[in-house]
């Protein structure tokens, strides 16, 4: 009895883009620039989430953060732990692949700020690990309410 043996020619391995990045912008290899590595793909989904407010989302009103209200809150002593609270929590619910190692919240009036205009902003830096590669990095992300 004889055995047929195939042998197998390697490929070359391609990349496969995992998801799109923010800002959305025209891609080379599509409508939308993409990215190919984890890290990158995580750093644009926690600043799509952070972006988004709760209820903005169609079919998931419970996706995005609540960050939003605090911008106008009244009371700016317990606004930093209510900040990194809901950060933590929003992050751990929605992508769950992420361990949070530090979070930083800052509220910024029009007193800090060049413009005249009545701006309050609050910045949320947010430093990560990607559990599967132990990646660290960190995304800063600001949300912005201006009055009109």
């Amino acid at each position: 009895m004889s055995r047929i043996i195939k042998t197998i020619q390697s490929k070359a391995l391609v990349a496969k883009p995992i998801g799109i990045t923010l800002p959305i912008q025209n891609g080379n290899s599509g409508f939308f620039d993409q990215s190919f590595d984890t890290m990158t793909q995580v750093k644009n989904n926690i600043i799509n989430l952070l972006n988004t407010r709760q209820g903005e989302r169609r079919f998931q009103p419970t996706f995005g953060t609540r960050l939003w209200n605090l911008v106008f809150e009244q009371n700016q002593d317990t606004l930093r732990e209510q900040a990194i609270n809901i950060v933590s929590e929003d992050i751990a619910s929605w992508i769950p692949n992420v361990t949070v190692n530090d979070i930083t919240a800052n509220l910024l009036t029009n007193t800090q700020i060049a413009s005249n205009a009545d701006i309050y902003m609050l910045q949320i830096a947010v430093t990560f690990t990607v559990n599967l590669t132990k990646q660290t990095d960190t995304v800063v992300v600001t949300i912005k309410n201006t009055t009109m």
